[in-house]
């Protein structure tokens, strides 16, 4: 299996019935975006799906697994709060984003779904595929940071998933999988905000990442409470 190519994989958890996933294609080092697509009721099915897919649709050949990307916080903070929240809500706050603060939530204030199934699946994905490269994703204020970074192959891939798609699940799963792809590519403006946060907890005991399209000077430093949520 050459190195070029391969599957990315891009999850959404949420209920019953609106856990997207998707399974995108690397090939000849080029993303192909989606490959399949559809939504499960929870981690352990979006799974099990994903693996069926891959095998009934001819993936199977090129079945190697480069990375995933999961759209729920993977790590945690010991208080609860988080630095790389701050950073991304710093961002979304200088590219014009209505509601940073609304959109990128306290750990303490997500609904179970997005919380819980997300941690499921990191670590089923773990049992699958040991070792394998998986970075928290925030399919939203990425589609927004990719549209307005001023960058022409930032832009090209928010032009990726702006086709018809089935659902908004299924959207963020593939925009999951393509921070994923930015993660294997380890591509240039982005950074992995995981590493920037002080002493985290990881629930499933597996190191993960965070890569979103954020310029290095894009830090926390603003007024007490300027960010709150």
């Amino acid at each position: 299996m050459s190195e070029s190519s391969g599957l990315i994989l891009g999850f959404d958890p949420g209920g019953a019935g609106r856990f997207g996933w998707s399974v995108c294609g690397v090939e000849n080092d080029e993303l192909q975006v989606p490959l399949a697509t559809c939504l499960a009721d929870d981690a352990e099915d979006a799974l099990d799906q994903v693996k069926k897919t891959i095998k009934s649709s001819g993936l199977s050949g090129r079945a190697h697994v480069l990375g995933a990307g999961i759209d729920a916080p993977l790590f945690w903070g010991r208080r609860g709060k988080r630095k790389v929240d701050d950073v991304l809500r710093k961002a979304l706050r200088d590219g014009m984003f209505r509601t940073p603060s609304g959109t990128v939530q306290q750990i303490n204030s997500l609904r179970g779904a997005c919380l819980v199934q997300g941690v499921l699946l990191a670590r089923y994905l773990s049992d699958w595929e040991p070792g394998l490269p998986i970075t928290e994703a925030h399919p939203k204020a990425l589609l927004h940071l990719l549209r307005h970074s001023g960058r022409t192959d930032m832009t090209m891939l928010a032009r990726l998933v702006e086709g018809p798609q089935r659902s908004e699940h299924e959207r963020d799963a593939t925009l999951s999988a393509i921070g994923a792809w930015a993660m294997y590519k380890r591509l240039p403006g982005w950074r992995d905000l995981s590493c920037e946060e002080p002493n985290p907890l990881q629930p499933f005991g597996t190191p993960v990442a965070y890569w979103m399209p954020i310029p290095k000077g894009v830090d926390a430093c603003l007024p007490a409470g300027a960010l709150s949520s």
